[in-house]
């Protein structure tokens, strides 16, 4: 019998286009397949998406505070208005992204892994700080 966790990824997984501000937060969703997804608005808050895919997935205004995102596939995602605060991104392929500011990165976490889209710059001081450009 499967967990009761990878059932639920798997009804997220299917419904994936009817996702629009649906309460997600403290969701296991390691791996999930949400690829083009509609997640607009969507509660993501403390959801694990660690190694997830959210390539194209829309991510418009949703809320993914302290949610984990460490080496998940969020390529050409929308992240327009998304709230990142205290978001772990460590890892996570962000490129070709839209709708990434510096000051959603402000608040998140990230490492020297972790890939942005061409428009946003990160500059590491020796000291392990570092500075985001646009």
């Amino acid at each position: 019998m499967l967990e009761d966790w990878i059932l639920k990824k798997k009804e997220v997984e299917a419904s994936k286009s009817k996702l629009r501000g649906i309460d997600l937060s403290n969701a296991k969703l390691m791996g999930a397949k949400l690829d083009g997804a509609d997640l607009t608005q969507a509660d993501l808050t403390s959801a694990y998406l660690i190694k997830a895919d959210l390539r194209k997935a829309s991510l418009a205004g949703a809320d993914l505070t302290q949610a984990v995102l460490s080496e998940a596939n969020l390529v050409d995602a929308d992240l327009k208005d998304a709230e990142l605060m205290d978001s772990y991104l460590h890892g996570a392929n962000l490129k070709g992204a839209v709708n990434l500011t510096c000051d959603q990165l402000e608040v998140a976490n990230f490492d020297k892994d972790t890939i942005f889209p061409d428009y946003i710059t990160i500059h590491w001081t020796e000291d392990g700080y570092c500075e985001c450009q646009e």
